[in-house]
């Protein structure tokens, strides 16, 4: 899912119960565990089922980052975009089991694997296969299988219900979280879950201002098989990365 870029009794029966029970609620630490514990619930509810997401982030003056994808038990896929002034790089990823395979535009290749200009041109749109296992090509894979979804979802407390909210004809619970950047600032998540207990959109940084990055997470198709196929054939992509 890439918000990086990167869900037991979850939400009650209906969301008029859960926003009384939370209005009821006189002491506030009661309130943040309560919500606290509907958050862990989503977690571990989408750790078990493939879904498909779009994940979209974008950041004023500087570009935006697009990624469609589907999960799956052992084997998932995405489609990425980067936008970044007149450049554009594109992506699409898969992974079978054990084996990951990626095939990218001639910026991408090199923006992303740092290849030679020599090299894109050579294996622009041809497909490149990598262990899944290599850690150093692991973001490739990351958010692909089923129970990655629990770690590109993750954040930290205070935990506190938010308003609610209509997506795809349902109302959705806000349930409030943050999440700490690598320059070592900190910015609001909010993660809205279904009546199911499913999470439905995850947004971050959601009153950002024209500077800063806003990533929004949406999540449907719960359930529903995916059947990524390895391609008929592959370049091995480890020989061709630069040394370290």
């Amino acid at each position: 899912m890439r918000r990086s870029h990167r869900i037991a009794g979850v939400i009650a029966a209906s969301f008029a119960t859960s926003v009384a029970g939370v209005t009821a609620v006189s002491s506030w630490a009661a309130a943040a565990a309560t919500a606290k514990s509907s958050y862990q619930a989503a977690l571990k509810a989408a750790a078990a089922q493939n879904v498909h997401y779009v994940s979209e982030a974008t950041e004023q003056g500087v570009g935006s980052l697009k990624v469609i994808g589907d999960t799956g038990k052992t084997s998932g896929s995405d489609v990425l975009q980067v936008i970044e002034g007149s450049t554009t790089e594109s992506l699409k990823v898969i992974l079978v089991g054990s084996t990951g395979y990626i095939r990218g535009n001639d910026a991408a290749l090199q923006k992303v694997l740092g290849f030679t200009a020599a090299q894109a041109t050579t294996y622009t749109n041809k497909w490149l296969s990598f262990p899944a296992s290599n850690t150093s090509l692991a973001e490739l894979v990351s958010g692909l299988r089923n129970s990655d979804a629990a770690s590109e979802l993750k954040m930290s407390g205070p935990y506190t219900f938010g308003a609610t909210k209509a997506i795809d004809g349902q109302v959705a619970q806000a349930i409030n979280g943050t999440e700490a950047t690598s320059s070592g600032t900190t910015v609001p998540i909010i993660l809205y879950v279904s009546p199911s207990g499913r999470p439905v959109e995850e947004v971050a940084n959601p009153k950002a201002k024209s500077s800063s990055v806003r990533d929004t997470v949406t999540f449907s198709k719960w359930g529903e098989a995916t059947h990524p196929e390895a391609p008929a054939s592959s370049v091995p992509l480890i020989p061709l990365l630069p040394a370290a």
